[in-house]
C-alpha cells in the first residue's frame, strides 16, 4: 500500500477508475427495496491498519460482482495533499486456518483479499512476536561408573640430609664458685673508762700534776683491721688542800689499726691507736681564801700509743697506754695574760702520758 500511495500516477489512475465506477453504480436501481438493503458498509484504510465494519441487515439479498474495474490515463496534475482512495465494498472471507509462511505471530487481524494478504503492520516502538521455540524434552540416561581402580602407592625415597661438620669446642676452664665470705664481727660499741693523765713536764708546789678521770668511748669496727674511736673524759687534779685545782674535759678523735680481722671466733686484739683534739682547762687558785682566783685555758691535744682488747660475745675489755703532748692556745683572756711568762698555771706546751681501762658492748 505504501508504494501504491508513493507513486503518484498510479494512485491518480487508480482515483479515476474509482470515480467512474462510482457513477455507474449509482445510475443503477438498487434490486432490493431501501428498507430490505443492504447496509453500508464503511471501509476505512491507512497505511498501518485497514478496518471494515458492515451493519448486519435482518435479510441480505445476493449482490452482484463488481465491475471491471477500468484504467483510465488521466494527466497528472499537481496535488496539495495526498488523495484518499475509497474502496468498494470487498466481502469478507473468513480466517485461514494458518497464517502464511514465514509471517510468524502478527499481531492485529489478517485477512485475505483477492490475490493479496493484508496484514497490519506492527505498532511503532514495538517489536514484532514471534511464537516460541519449541525445545524437545531432555532425555537422561543413567550414568555409568567405572569401578575404582586402586594403584599402589609410590615408593617413599629418604635423602639423607646433609650433616655439617660437628664444632670442636674447646673445653671452658671450670670456674669456681667464690667463696662465701666469712661471717663479720660486731662493728659498733660503746662503753666506759676510767682515765689517768700525768703531765710529766709540770709541777705545782713541787708536787707533779696528775688528773684522774672517767669517760665515754665509741668505737667502730670495719670487716677488716680498721677502727675508729670517739672519746670524752673528765679528769681533775687537787694540790695544797685547794691551793691549785685543775678540771680537764679533753675530747679525742682516733683512728684505730687491728692486728686481727674483725672475726666472732678472734676473742683477742691488739690494736695501736693515733689521734687529735681538743681540752678545756678550769684552774682555781686559793679556793676559799680572799685572793681566790678562777681561769679558763684551752690546749691542743695529740697522742699515740696502743692497747689490748679481750672480747667475749658481746662484751669486751680494753687498756691502752698513751703519750699524749698538749700546746696552750694564748689567743684566749687567760692565755694572753700568761703569754711570755714561765711557771704559770698551764705551761705554754706540756707533755704526759695517758692510761684508759674500760669496757664496751659490741653490737
Amino acid at each position: 500500500m505504501r508504494s501504491l500511495f508513493g507513486n503518484r500516477p498510479a494512485a491518480l489512475t487508480l482515483f479515476s477508475g474509482l470515480s467512474l465506477l462510482t457513477g455507474v453504480a449509482s445510475a443503477e436501481e438498487p434490486i432490493a427495496a431501501a428498507e430490505d438493503s443492504a447496509a453500508p458498509t464503511v471501509v476505512t484504510q491507512s497505511t498501518t491498519t485497514v478496518t471494515t465494519t458492515t451493519s448486519s441487515p435482518s435479510s441480505v439479498a445476493p449482490s452482484l460482482p463488481p465491475p471491471p474495474t477500468v484504467a483510465v490515463p488521466v494527466a497528472p496534475a499537481p496535488v496539495a495533499a495526498p488523495p484518499v482512495s475509497v474502496a468498494p465494498p470487498v466481502p469478507m472471507v473468513p480466517y485461514p486456518a494458518a497464517p502464511p509462511p514465514g509471517m510468524g505471530m502478527v499481531p492485529g487481524p489478517v485477512y485475505y483479499n483477492g490475490p493479496v494478504w493484508i496484514i497490519p503492520a506492527p505498532p511503532a516502538g514495538s517489536q514484532p512476536m514471534y511464537a516460541p521455540p519449541m525445545y524437545a524434552p531432555p532425555v537422561y540416561a543413567p550414568p555409568v561408573y567405572a569401578p575404582p581402580v586402586y594403584a599402589p602407592p609410590a615408593p617413599r625415597v629418604f635423602v639423607q640430609p646433609y650433616a655439617p661438620q660437628p664444632r670442636v669446642l674447646a673445653p671452658r676452664p671450670l670456674r669456681t664458685a667464690r667463696p662465701l665470705p666469712p661471717p663479720r664481727g660486731p662493728s659498733v660499741a660503746i662503753g666506759l673508762r676510767g682515765s689517768m693523765l700525768g703531765i710529766s713536764s709540770q709541777q705545782v708546789f713541787g708536787e707533779d700534776v696528775n688528773l684522774w678521770g672517767a669517760g665515754l668511748t665509741v668505737r667502730f669496727r670495719s670487716q677488716g683491721r680498721f677502727g675508729f674511736e670517739l672519746g670524752l673524759d673528765a679528769l681533775r687534779a687537787e694540790i695544797g688542800k685547794g691551793a691549785f685545782t685543775r678540771t680537764s674535759y679533753p675530747f679525742t678523735v682516733s683512728p684505730m689499726f687491728y692486728l686481727f680481722q674483725n672475726r666472732p671466733d678472734n676473742h683477742f686484739n691488739i690494736y695501736a691507736v693515733a689521734g687529735f683534739g681538743l681540752m678545756a682547762d678550769d684552774i682555781g687558785l686559793y679556793q676559799g681564801s680572799p685572793n681566790q682566783l678562777s681561769q679558763q685555758f684551752w690546749e691542743l691535744i695529740g697522742h699515740v700509743g696502743g692497747g689490748v682488747e679481750l672480747r667475749f660475745k658481746r662484751l669486751a675489755l680494753f687498756g691502752d697506754v698513751r703519750a699524749v703532748g698538749m700546746v696552750l692556745d694564748d689567743s684566749s683572756p687567760a692565755g694572753l695574760y700568761y703569754q711570755g711568762v714561765e711557771g704559770g698555771p698551764i705551761a705554754a706546751s706540756s707533755s704526759g702520758y695517758k692510761v684508759n681501762l674500760g669496757a664496751l658492748l659490741w653490737f
